[in-house]
């Protein structure tokens, strides 16, 4: 058993602390005895597998954390970092993830269903693999593009794959081939035509 502390992002306030076989535990117990956890300064963390459904903990750091597996359903993570996090098999289910900041996160097979997700930030071609179909809400979320320039994401976009190396997402007020804005003016007409088509291919098959 060792000495473990989960401290706030200023290092200085210890929030939790104990003697347990690792962190992941260490944080797992704090979760589960419903401890104040503000702020957490969780960067860097190898959190794989982790359960920490009903979660309270605002602004927490988990910058770079591997967070594959875990279970972070029905938990309060408003205005969190999850820059760089690794976040495959994550499941978020019905948590509240309002302005979190997912910059260079990767996601595969990530658990959004009935999540809140408004004012969230994205910037990896991974995230369009998310079923933003299933959020609750997702108002004013944005994706920042490789050259700086920030596009609306207020609703699910479309993404179509199939047509070259590179998916084809239809935002709000922006077409991107991957990373690359393209016109949209002359792709909306486009992406009607396969809407069409895919429901006629539902319908008849």
């Amino acid at each position: 058993m060792k000495h473990y502390q989960i401290r706030s992002r200023d290092k200085h306030t210890v929030l939790f602390e104990g003697f347990f076989e690792n962190f992941k535990t260490c944080l797992e117990t704090a979760v589960a005895g419903k401890a104040i956890l503000n702020h957490a300064d969780l960067s860097n963390r190898n959190l794989s597998n982790a359960n920490l459904d009903d979660a309270i903990m605002p602004g927490a750091d988990f910058s770079n954390a591997n967070l594959t597996g875990a279970n972070m359903s029905e938990a309060y993570f408003k205005d969190c970092r999850f820059s760089g996090a690794a976040l495959y098999n994550t499941c978020f289910y019905d948590s509240n993830l309002t302005g979190c900041d997912f910059s260079d996160a990767s996601f595969g097979a990530t658990d959004i269903f009935g999540t809140i997700i408004s004012h969230s930030r994205f910037s990896t071609l991974s995230c369009f693999s998310l079923d933003f179909q299933a959020v609750e809400n997702m108002d004013g979320c944005v994706f920042k593009n490789r050259d700086g320039r920030i596009c609306r994401m207020s609703r699910p976009p479309l993404v179509v794959k199939g047509l070259g190396r590179k998916p084809i997402i239809f935002m709000d007020d922006h077409v991107k081939a991957g990373h690359n804005i393209l016109d949209s003016k002359r792709l909306l007409p486009l992406a009607r035509k396969l809407t069409n088509r895919a429901l006629k291919q539902r319908i008849a098959g």
